[in-house]
């Protein structure tokens, strides 16, 4: 075990290899090396701190099982928006390159272009349905999300109609 305080030196040799706060060799000057009486070094001072426990009131069996029942329906509502959220990130990417007009001009002519944007947008939608919707505000924006996918799809084919 390594410890700077115990070198091979004795000059830095402690007597003790353990901490004890009242013993001399701890309250040496620094400078003359002089060796202070631990009477004339403050005692320190002792605070009482309030200890309050977070679960100390006392709850029955049902509300214990509502309390974790919360916490884990929230747990799971988060983490299904997160998915949604980077699916839409995925979605609006689609959207703005369908806003360039260079793509709009490849997807005329290209149809490998055009498949892969289109299974692309399906993958999307998959994964979509494959996510729980476990709370109502995950379901709403679920559904929102969803709607946009199936209007660029839709735009996708009316571009390959010839309509835009």
């Amino acid at each position: 075990m390594y410890s700077p305080f115990f070198t091979n030196s004795r000059r830095y040799q402690q007597p003790y290899p353990t901490y004890h706060p009242f013993h001399p060799v701890y309250h040496a000057d620094p400078i003359t090396e002089e060796i202070r009486p631990a009477e004339t070094v403050a005692a320190p001072k002792v605070v009482r701190i309030p200890v309050r426990f977070a679960g100390s009131e006392r709850l029955d069996r049902t509300e214990s099982a509502v309390k974790i029942q919360k916490v884990f329906r929230g747990f799971l509502a988060r983490k299904s928006l997160r998915k949604v959220k980077d699916i839409k990130i995925e979605v609006d990417k689609i959207e703005e390159r369908l806003k360039r007009r260079e793509t709009v001009e490849l997807l005329k002519t290209d149809a490998k272009e055009r498949l892969r944007m289109s299974e692309s947008l399906m993958s999307l939608l998959l994964k979509l349905d494959s996510i729980r919707g476990v709370d109502l505000g995950v379901r709403a924006c679920r559904k929102a999300v969803i709607r946009k996918a199936i209007g660029l799809q839709e735009r996708i084919d009316a571009i390959v109609a010839g309509e835009i």
